[in-house]
């Protein structure tokens, strides 16, 4: 049996350092080479549940405090932390890896290299939990070819990031490649329960592949060390794979002990997974036996053990089946062999889906992996090709190289000033767009806490406003000025338009052309329903209801000529 292991990225570099304060002015007391971390324990402990208003509040004092520490690394932690809070509140959110990026740049630009690898693997990490399997392998080749330039001895935690990388192709049923990483990473000095998870599942490999001899190899040398370092978890988790090399080898008495002991340790540690496969080898065991009665109970027992939906415990919920089939066959009890043959079938169906499914995904990766090989091999034959030019040119005569040295430098010089410009003006537009993109998010943010304040202020009035008190009338006109002082003027439109049309250039020409006599109003609207807001941001933004809103959206529908059963998220969206 394999267990996970949960790889905390914040723990890359350094150790998490636990921190009860809530206000960041703790880090000025911090050692420089301990503050990225303690600031993302402060964050992780306080605010990456917090409301956004709340948690951005706190980024910007900690931005402040990077400036003032002039600490490099600690600005990068404000765009991290900003990605880790879309992460923790939302399941999948372009702006997760949006702020990941931007820390990459800011990285490169500061020649934080290390870095540079750290959040390229983050991003890949990221993409991994939300089984977006293409995009997390680009990430990993990328974060790996940058650890290897660096050298895998000068990166902290490396077996960490190797281990994690084995786990993402592990995943997905590629053992070979999964195995390769888990080697590598067994160079660079794992933990010790790491230690013992990498050298199990190496074993787990070797078994699924019917190399038993190096399976018990790798199996032992586990038990070994989960021994040595008095882990008894993992001793019981060991102990029980060895015994399953025997039964896959038919040898039962020898499996028996072995199994019996994974169970009762798996029972013990709360390890249901592994109780679960340990159960059903030993009902297996005593069919083989003719030992049916047995076997029933312990068939009832695994009942009882995995009583969750089916796709949780699918494979054991598979062999269950199997032998209760087995079972009502040589008991001649035909209705139940067909009962629980139907139920095989049926599961058998659910798991062969789902292996199609991540056999689709394995070509898809074998697809990048070659992609990114056949980069390097061209890479490597440009190299070669420039070395055998330059040894010929060497046999020319001293004056014709001289010459044609002199005019290919030229040419040259020229060629480089023209894509040097090329590049400078690409670059300066890609930095122009990122700057527009944030400044957007920015200002959403804002405008969110404006609207915040605006709902705050609008509770405070109907409150007011049943009291017949002079004092409270005076209040609620103060009130009034100030949610107007709130909502989106038409200078703050202008000023959003600006940001907009920097982000989504052709929006508002393209809703033109599509839809007719818009108004002002309608074009807003439709711009906050483009940025994916809610309705009661929107009202806030717009100072209306809620109830305002959807009004709007609902005449806004019949305008434009738009089916009741096409949703106006998803054309604005496509826009």
């Amino acid at each position: 049996m394999r267990v996970k292991l949960i790889t905390s990225l914040c723990m890359f570099f350094l150790g998490v350092i636990q921190v009860s304060a809530q206000n960041f002015d703790i880090i000025k007391n911090t050692p420089q080479k301990d503050q990225f971390h303690k600031a993302d324990s402060i964050f992780s402990s306080n605010y990456v549940h917090k409301d956004s208003v709340t948690a951005f509040t706190a980024l910007a004092q900690l931005n402040r405090l990077a400036i003032q520490l002039q600490d490099k690394r600690l600005e990068l932690a404000v765009y991290d932390l900003k990605g880790d809070w879309y992460a923790a509140n939302y399941h999948y959110s372009p702006r997760s890896p949006f702020y990941y990026g931007k820390t990459i740049d800011m990285a490169r630009l500061y020649g934080l290299n290390h870095e540079v690898g750290y959040y390229t693997f983050k991003i890949a990490y990221y993409y991994h939990g939300r089984n977006a399997y293409v995009l997390a392998c680009e990430n990993y080749l990328k974060a790996y070819d940058i650890f290897k330039n660096i050298g895998f001895k000068n990166v902290p935690e490396a077996s960490y990031f190797l281990n994690d990388v084995a786990e993402f192709y592990y995943d997905l049923g590629d053992f070979e490649t999964a195995k390769r990483f888990l080697l590598e990473a067994l160079d660079y000095k794992p933990a010790h329960r790491d230690q013992v998870n990498i050298t199990n599942t190496i074993g787990l490999i070797y078994r699924n592949d019917k190399e038993y001899d190096n399976a018990l190899s790798y199996f032992n040398k586990a038990l070994h060390l989960a021994n040595a370092y008095k882990d008894t978890v993992w001793a019981g988790i060991v102990t029980g794979n060895i015994g399953s090399v025997y039964f896959l080898e038919g040898n039962y008495d020898v499996a028996l002990p072995y199994i019996k002991t994974d169970y009762e340790q798996s029972l013990k540690y709360n390890q249901v997974d592994n109780a679960a496969y340990a159960l059903v080898r030993l009902a297996a065991i005593s069919v083989k036996k003719g030992d049916f009665a047995t076997a029933e109970r312990q068939l009832a027992m695994l009942a009882n053990l995995i009583k969750h939906p089916e796709e949780g415990y699918l494979k054991q919920y598979i062999d269950m089946y199997a032998l209760w089939a087995e079972i009502g066959e040589k008991t001649n009890r035909p209705l139940l062999a067909f009962e629980y043959q139907k139920k095989y079938a049926a599961a058998k169906d659910t798991l062969t889906k789902r292996d199609n499914v991540l056999a689709v995904e394995r070509i898809k990766l074998k697809w990048e992996t070659d992609k990114n090989q056949a980069r390097v091999d061209q890479l490597n034959a440009k190299a070669k090709a420039e070395v055998i030019m330059r040894n010929a040119l060497a046999g020319i005569l001293l004056l014709l190289i001289i010459i044609a040295a002199l005019l290919y430098n030229r040419q040259k010089m020229i060629v480089r000033r023209d894509q040097a410009a090329l590049l400078l003006e690409k670059s300066l537009a890609e930095q122009e767009r990122d700057k527009a993109r944030l400044a957007l998010v920015d200002y959403i943010d804002q405008l969110r806490q404006q609207s915040d304040l605006v709902v705050s202020f609008k509770t405070e009035m109907d409150d007011m406003q049943r009291q017949a008190d002079p004092v409270y009338q005076s209040r609620v006109a103060q009130l009034e000025e100030m949610m107007t002082a709130h909502i989106m003027t038409d200078k703050a439109w202008k000023e959003f338009k600006k940001l907009f049309d920097k982000v989504h250039s052709h929006f508002f020409s393209n809703i033109n052309n599509r839809f007719q006599n818009l108004t002002d109003t309608d074009l807003r609207l439709l711009a906050l329903i483009k940025l994916r807001l809610n309705n009661a941001e929107m009202a806030g933004m717009l100072g209306i209801t809620v109830e305002g809103v959807r009004k709007s959206k609902q005449r806004l529908r019949k305008k434009a000529g738009i089916p009741e059963e096409n949703s106006l998220e998803e054309i604005v969206s496509a826009i």
